[in-house]
C-alpha cells in the first residue's frame, strides 16, 4: 500500500509533533492516533527542533499560560496582545490543503501577522512547484490544521519594548482520503513590535 506523505506544513514539523512538553511543559501530552490510520510518511524535513525561548536557566515552563481560542477568517486581531497574533500566525501557518491554488498560499493566510522580513525570507525558502510530493497530496487529498492553539510568555524569554518570545502549543491534524492522524505539536515565535503592532518574526520549531 502507498504511504500518504506528509504536507508542506507537516513536513516542517515533523520533528516535533511529540514535543508539546519543551514548547509549554504545564500543557504535556503524548502524541495521539487514530487506531485505525496510518501514519503519512514524511517525504522531507526542515530538521528543526522545538526548543524553548532562549533564557538563563533554559526552563519551558511557566505560570501562565494562554487558551487562545484559533482565529478565525473574520475575527478581529488585537495587535497589541503578542500572544493572539502568534496564535493567530501559527493558525493561519499550519493550515494546508490538497485544494490551495499553490504551494505558497499559506504565505497569504500568514501575511497579515508577519513582519515583511519574515514573510519574504519564507517566501525565499518555499518552492511553488508542484513536485511529486505535493502531486500525492492532492491525489490523497491531504487536509492539514490546528486547534487547541495555547499561548504562553516564559518569565525566562528575553523581553524588550519591541521583541517577545511566545510558545505556542496546539494539537495538528492531517486527514486525507479513507484515513486521519493527530498529534501535539509546538513552536516558538519571535513578535516584533513597530508603529504599535506586533507581528511574528521568527520561529523555531514547527
Amino acid at each position: 500500500m502507498t504511504e500518504v506523505p506528509r504536507p508542506r506544513a507537516a513536513l516542517r514539523r515533523t520533528t516535533a509533533l511529540c514535543l508539546a512538553a519543551a514548547v509549554a511543559a504545564a500543557l504535556a501530552t503524548g502524541c495521539t492516533k487514530n487506531a485505525n490510520a496510518k501514519e503519512p510518511s514524511a517525504v522531507r524535513s526542515s530538521g528543526a527542533e522545538v526548543s524553548a525561548a532562549p533564557g538563563a536557566s533554559g526552563r519551558a515552563d511557566s505560570p501562565s499560560v494562554t487558551a487562545t481560542p484559533s482565529p478565525s477568517r473574520t475575527e478581529k486581531i488585537d495587535y497589541t496582545d503578542p500572544e493572539m497574533v502568534a496564535a493567530a500566525f501559527v493558525n493561519a501557518y499550519t493550515r494546508h490543503s490538497w485544494q490551495d491554488p499553490s504551494q505558497l498560499s499559506y504565505l497569504d493566510r500568514s501575511k497579515p501577522y508577519s513582519t515583511a522580513r519574515y514573510l519574504k525570507e519564507l517566501r525565499d525558502s518555499t518552492s511553488d512547484q508542484c513536485g511529486t510530493a505535493c502531486r500525492q497530496e492532492q491525489k490523497k487529498h491531504l487536509v492539514v490544521g490546528a486547534d487547541d492553539i495555547q499561548t504562553v510568555i516564559p518569565d525566562e524569554a528575553p523581553r524588550t519594548a519591541a521583541q517577545v518570545w511566545v510558545q505556542v502549543s496546539y494539537t495538528e491534524h492531517i486527514s486525507w482520503a479513507g484515513g486521519g492522524d493527530s498529534a501535539s505539536a509546538g513552536m516558538v515565535v519571535v513578535l516584533a513590535k513597530a508603529d504599535g503592532k506586533w507581528l511574528v518574526d521568527g520561529r523555531q520549531g514547527g
